[in-house]
């Protein structure tokens, strides 16, 4: 399965970087993206690492925009790393007869939408 995740992948990007511990490193519509192989092959992860540094924000503003991102935006997990990094997360637990272009797709696709959700959000917010 991490093998078709791959080939999906490569398909929807140009620029993709398999690294020696399996994680894919990629680019969709100049956003950067990491895929993470599953040791047991059930479960497709792949997150955004980082759509933008909650540093720069108030506790305010950082709480409010996770919390609604979290609420509004469906399948993704929006948390903010130690190093101050807010990262997207999707992962999907993958049923018989799923197919992976499918999946990858709309995996993808949704993890677009939600940072460009996050950034508007954010100017938003910053903006008040």
């Amino acid at each position: 399965m991490n093998e078709q995740v791959l080939e999906e992948i490569k398909r929807l990007s140009e620029k993709v970087i398999v690294l020696n511990n399996g994680w894919c490193h990629f680019e969709y519509r100049h956003v950067h993206f990491v895929s993470v192989p599953d040791k047991r092959k059930e479960m497709i992860r792949i997150s955004v690492p980082h759509v933008a540094n909650g540093n720069d924000y108030s506790r305010e503003i950082l709480d409010t925009v996770i919390n609604e991102t979290n609420q509004h935006v469906k399948f993704i997990k929006a948390i903010v790393l130690n190093n101050g990094s807010i990262s997207l997360d999707y992962d999907h637990q993958v049923s018989q007869g799923e197919k992976m272009d499918k999946i990858v797709l709309h995996m993808i696709t949704m993890l677009f939408e939600a940072s460009e959700y996050i950034k508007m959000k954010f100017q938003k917010e910053y903006n008040r």
